[in-house]
Protein backbone atom coordinates (compact mmCIF):
# COMPACT_ATOMS: atom_id res chain seq x y z
CA UNK A 1 0.00 0.00 0.00
CA UNK A 2 1.09 3.55 -0.71
CA UNK A 3 1.28 5.90 2.23
CA UNK A 4 0.41 9.49 1.22
CA UNK A 5 0.40 12.33 4.33
CA UNK A 6 -1.92 15.13 5.18
CA UNK A 7 -1.91 18.69 7.22
CA UNK A 8 -5.02 19.05 7.44
CA UNK A 9 -6.25 23.03 7.89
CA UNK A 10 -10.08 23.71 8.62
CA UNK A 11 -13.45 22.52 6.38
CA UNK A 12 -14.31 19.69 4.24
CA UNK A 13 -11.20 19.83 1.98
CA UNK A 14 -9.01 17.53 4.15
CA UNK A 15 -12.16 14.85 4.70
CA UNK A 16 -12.18 15.08 1.07
CA UNK A 17 -9.13 14.37 0.53
CA UNK A 18 -8.13 11.90 3.10
CA UNK A 19 -11.44 9.50 1.69
CA UNK A 20 -9.98 10.10 -1.63
CA UNK A 21 -6.36 8.96 -0.91
CA UNK A 22 -7.98 5.67 0.96
CA UNK A 23 -9.95 4.32 -1.89
CA UNK A 24 -7.07 5.26 -3.77
CA UNK A 25 -5.54 2.32 -1.95
CA UNK A 26 -3.14 4.88 0.18
CA UNK A 27 -2.36 4.75 3.62
CA UNK A 28 -2.94 8.34 4.89
CA UNK A 29 -1.01 9.94 8.05
CA UNK A 30 -2.30 13.23 9.11
CA UNK A 31 -1.17 16.03 10.47
CA UNK A 32 -3.82 18.12 12.15
CA UNK A 33 -4.25 20.85 13.67
CA UNK A 34 -5.86 21.32 17.38
CA UNK A 35 -7.28 25.06 16.47
CA UNK A 36 -8.27 24.24 13.38
CA UNK A 37 -8.90 20.25 12.08
CA UNK A 38 -11.87 18.53 12.16
CA UNK A 39 -12.45 15.60 14.87
CA UNK A 40 -14.04 13.62 11.95
CA UNK A 41 -10.99 13.14 10.03
CA UNK A 42 -9.74 10.86 12.61
CA UNK A 43 -12.03 7.91 11.03
CA UNK A 44 -10.59 9.03 7.41
CA UNK A 45 -6.88 8.14 8.24
CA UNK A 46 -4.33 5.40 9.02
CA UNK A 47 -2.44 7.97 11.54
CA UNK A 48 -3.29 11.03 12.84
CA UNK A 49 -0.95 13.45 14.95
CA UNK A 50 -2.26 17.07 16.73
CA UNK A 51 -0.13 19.73 17.07
CA UNK A 52 -0.38 23.25 17.81
CA UNK A 53 -0.01 25.26 14.78
CA UNK A 54 3.23 26.89 15.50
CA UNK A 55 4.74 23.44 16.11
CA UNK A 56 6.04 22.79 12.91
CA UNK A 57 9.18 20.37 13.78
CA UNK A 58 6.73 18.22 15.49
CA UNK A 59 4.68 17.53 12.05
CA UNK A 60 7.96 17.21 10.14
CA UNK A 61 8.65 14.40 12.70
CA UNK A 62 5.83 12.86 12.79
CA UNK A 63 6.05 12.21 8.47
CA UNK A 64 9.38 11.06 9.15
CA UNK A 65 8.76 8.66 11.79
CA UNK A 66 6.24 6.86 9.33
CA UNK A 67 8.50 6.97 6.32
CA UNK A 68 6.42 9.16 4.54
CA UNK A 69 7.80 11.02 1.48
CA UNK A 70 5.38 12.78 0.21
CA UNK A 71 2.56 15.05 1.29
CA UNK A 72 -1.01 17.24 0.65
CA UNK A 73 -1.74 19.72 2.04
CA UNK A 74 -5.67 20.76 2.36
CA UNK A 75 -8.12 23.44 4.21
CA UNK A 76 -6.68 26.44 5.29
CA UNK A 77 -5.00 27.66 8.81
CA UNK A 78 -7.09 31.05 10.09
CA UNK A 79 -4.34 33.67 9.72
CA UNK A 80 -5.34 35.99 12.46
CA UNK A 81 -3.68 33.04 14.68
CA UNK A 82 -0.18 34.50 13.73
CA UNK A 83 -1.39 37.67 16.09
CA UNK A 84 -2.37 34.90 18.87
CA UNK A 85 -0.70 34.06 21.56
CA UNK A 86 0.76 30.83 19.65
CA UNK A 87 3.81 28.45 20.57
CA UNK A 88 5.80 28.62 18.05
CA UNK A 89 8.59 26.45 18.06
CA UNK A 90 12.30 27.15 16.78
CA UNK A 91 12.04 25.62 13.13
CA UNK A 92 8.88 28.03 12.81
CA UNK A 93 10.69 30.94 13.97
CA UNK A 94 12.87 30.24 11.59
CA UNK A 95 10.78 30.43 8.41
CA UNK A 96 9.32 32.94 9.52
CA UNK A 97 12.95 35.09 10.05
CA UNK A 98 13.17 33.33 6.24
CA UNK A 99 10.41 35.15 5.17
CA UNK A 100 9.45 38.78 5.51
CA UNK A 101 6.76 39.45 3.47
CA UNK A 102 4.05 37.34 5.54
CA UNK A 103 1.37 37.10 2.90
CA UNK A 104 -0.27 33.63 1.97
CA UNK A 105 1.53 32.55 -0.56
CA UNK A 106 5.45 33.82 0.76
CA UNK A 107 4.50 31.66 3.58
CA UNK A 108 3.12 28.68 2.40
CA UNK A 109 6.09 28.60 -0.09
CA UNK A 110 8.28 29.21 3.01
CA UNK A 111 6.64 25.62 4.54
CA UNK A 112 6.81 23.78 1.70
CA UNK A 113 10.19 24.32 1.47
CA UNK A 114 10.81 23.45 5.12
CA UNK A 115 9.34 19.64 4.02
CA UNK A 116 11.27 19.51 0.49
CA UNK A 117 14.27 19.95 2.16
CA UNK A 118 13.36 16.96 4.42
CA UNK A 119 13.16 14.67 1.35
CA UNK A 120 9.34 15.33 1.83
CA UNK A 121 7.71 16.77 -1.41
CA UNK A 122 4.79 18.69 -1.18
CA UNK A 123 1.76 17.29 -4.67
CA UNK A 124 -0.70 19.21 -6.00
CA UNK A 125 -3.56 19.82 -3.21
CA UNK A 126 -5.73 18.41 -5.91
CA UNK A 127 -4.21 15.11 -5.90
CA UNK A 128 -6.95 12.56 -6.22
CA UNK A 129 -9.55 14.96 -6.51
CA UNK A 130 -9.53 16.27 -10.01
CA UNK A 131 -13.29 15.16 -10.59
CA UNK A 132 -14.16 18.37 -7.96
CA UNK A 133 -12.54 20.67 -10.32
CA UNK A 134 -15.86 21.64 -12.27
CA UNK A 135 -15.60 23.17 -15.91
CA UNK A 136 -17.41 25.91 -17.42
CA UNK A 137 -20.89 26.37 -17.59
CA UNK A 138 -23.94 27.60 -15.37
CA UNK A 139 -24.46 24.93 -12.48
CA UNK A 140 -27.85 26.42 -11.49
CA UNK A 141 -31.27 26.12 -12.95
CA UNK A 142 -31.23 29.88 -12.64
CA UNK A 143 -28.81 31.59 -15.10
CA UNK A 144 -26.90 35.11 -14.42
CA UNK A 145 -28.97 38.10 -15.15
CA UNK A 146 -27.61 40.15 -17.84
CA UNK A 147 -26.65 42.89 -14.90
CA UNK A 148 -25.09 40.42 -12.84
CA UNK A 149 -22.45 38.93 -15.87
CA UNK A 150 -21.75 43.12 -16.63
CA UNK A 151 -20.91 42.50 -12.37
CA UNK A 152 -19.11 38.88 -12.83
CA UNK A 153 -17.01 40.18 -15.55
CA UNK A 154 -16.23 43.57 -13.43
CA UNK A 155 -15.10 41.21 -10.23
CA UNK A 156 -13.51 39.05 -11.94
CA UNK A 157 -11.00 41.68 -13.64
CA UNK A 158 -10.72 43.36 -10.17
CA UNK A 159 -10.17 40.12 -8.23
CA UNK A 160 -7.12 38.94 -10.74
CA UNK A 161 -5.42 42.00 -9.67
CA UNK A 162 -6.27 41.92 -5.76
CA UNK A 163 -5.24 37.65 -6.27
CA UNK A 164 -2.22 39.01 -7.89
CA UNK A 165 -1.63 41.47 -4.60
CA UNK A 166 -2.22 38.14 -2.63
CA UNK A 167 -4.31 40.03 -0.51
CA UNK A 168 -7.50 37.84 -1.25
CA UNK A 169 -9.54 35.79 -3.71
CA UNK A 170 -12.97 36.80 -3.51
CA UNK A 171 -14.87 40.10 -4.32
CA UNK A 172 -18.36 41.38 -3.91
CA UNK A 173 -19.89 43.54 -6.22
CA UNK A 174 -23.46 45.16 -7.26
CA UNK A 175 -23.80 47.91 -10.02
CA UNK A 176 -19.68 47.44 -11.21
CA UNK A 177 -19.27 48.84 -7.70
CA UNK A 178 -16.71 46.94 -5.45
CA UNK A 179 -18.39 46.38 -1.94
CA UNK A 180 -15.68 44.18 -0.26
CA UNK A 181 -12.50 42.58 -0.92
CA UNK A 182 -11.48 39.59 0.67
CA UNK A 183 -8.13 40.18 3.21
CA UNK A 184 -7.02 38.59 5.93
CA UNK A 185 -10.76 37.74 7.52
CA UNK A 186 -11.16 35.26 4.75
CA UNK A 187 -14.37 34.54 1.94
CA UNK A 188 -17.27 34.12 4.38
CA UNK A 189 -16.48 37.18 6.07
CA UNK A 190 -16.18 39.27 2.90
CA UNK A 191 -19.20 37.48 1.62
CA UNK A 192 -21.38 38.82 4.56
CA UNK A 193 -20.03 42.23 4.86
CA UNK A 194 -20.62 42.85 0.97
CA UNK A 195 -23.84 41.72 1.55
CA UNK A 196 -24.63 44.20 4.16
CA UNK A 197 -23.32 47.13 2.63
CA UNK A 198 -24.92 46.07 -0.86
CA UNK A 199 -28.32 45.66 0.68
CA UNK A 200 -28.33 42.15 -0.61
CA UNK A 201 -28.46 41.58 -4.56
CA UNK A 202 -24.84 40.91 -4.63
CA UNK A 203 -22.89 39.15 -6.79
CA UNK A 204 -19.43 37.19 -5.39
CA UNK A 205 -16.75 36.25 -7.31
CA UNK A 206 -13.99 33.93 -6.83
CA UNK A 207 -10.96 33.23 -8.39
CA UNK A 208 -7.03 31.51 -8.46
CA UNK A 209 -4.35 33.81 -8.25
CA UNK A 210 -3.04 34.54 -11.61
CA UNK A 211 0.02 32.19 -10.99
CA UNK A 212 -1.86 29.64 -8.76
CA UNK A 213 0.47 26.91 -6.93
CA UNK A 214 -1.90 23.99 -7.57
CA UNK A 215 0.36 23.16 -3.79
CA UNK A 216 -1.61 25.11 -1.65
CA UNK A 217 -4.68 27.61 -1.30
CA UNK A 218 -6.79 26.80 -3.78
CA UNK A 219 -10.31 28.22 -3.92
CA UNK A 220 -13.23 25.90 -2.07
CA UNK A 221 -16.43 26.17 -2.51
CA UNK A 222 -19.10 24.42 -0.53
CA UNK A 223 -22.38 24.18 1.40
CA UNK A 224 -21.22 26.63 3.99
CA UNK A 225 -20.00 29.29 1.42
CA UNK A 226 -23.49 28.48 -0.13
CA UNK A 227 -24.81 29.46 3.36
CA UNK A 228 -23.21 32.47 3.79
CA UNK A 229 -24.29 33.79 0.15
CA UNK A 230 -27.49 32.59 1.47
CA UNK A 231 -27.42 34.85 4.67
CA UNK A 232 -25.57 37.74 2.54
CA UNK A 233 -29.09 37.42 0.51
CA UNK A 234 -26.36 37.22 -2.25
CA UNK A 235 -28.03 36.58 -6.17
CA UNK A 236 -25.03 35.06 -7.44
CA UNK A 237 -21.65 33.03 -7.52
CA UNK A 238 -18.98 33.20 -10.27
CA UNK A 239 -15.60 31.16 -9.73
CA UNK A 240 -12.92 29.81 -12.03
CA UNK A 241 -12.71 26.35 -13.83
CA UNK A 242 -9.98 23.68 -13.45
CA UNK A 243 -9.09 25.89 -10.32
CA UNK A 244 -11.43 26.04 -7.83
CA UNK A 245 -12.36 22.77 -5.86
CA UNK A 246 -16.14 22.45 -5.90
CA UNK A 247 -17.09 20.01 -2.72
CA UNK A 248 -20.52 18.86 -1.53
CA UNK A 249 -21.56 19.06 -5.29
CA UNK A 250 -25.25 17.81 -5.32
CA UNK A 251 -26.20 19.34 -1.98
CA UNK A 252 -24.72 22.67 -3.16
CA UNK A 253 -27.00 23.11 -6.81
CA UNK A 254 -29.99 21.99 -4.63
CA UNK A 255 -29.50 24.62 -1.94
CA UNK A 256 -28.49 27.41 -4.65
CA UNK A 257 -31.40 26.57 -6.73
CA UNK A 258 -33.79 26.48 -3.14
CA UNK A 259 -32.35 30.12 -2.81
CA UNK A 260 -32.51 31.02 -6.21
CA UNK A 261 -28.78 31.57 -6.55
CA UNK A 262 -27.22 31.70 -9.72
CA UNK A 263 -23.91 29.54 -9.76
CA UNK A 264 -21.47 30.57 -12.85
CA UNK A 265 -18.47 28.46 -13.64
CA UNK A 266 -16.23 31.10 -15.62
Amino acid sequence: MSRIGLIAGNGRFPLYFADSARKGGNEVVAVAIKEETSPELADLVEHINWFHVGELQGMIDTFLKHKVDRIVMAGKITKTLMFEKIHTDARLMTVFEKTPIRNDEALLKALANEFISEGIHVCDSTTFLSSLLPEKGVLTSRQPTEEELLDIKYGHDIAKQIAGLDIGQTVVVKNRAILAVEAIEGTDQAILRGGQLGNGGVTVVKVARPLQDMRFDLPVIGLDTIKNLMAARASCLAFEEKKTLLLDRDEVIAMADKAGLAIMVL
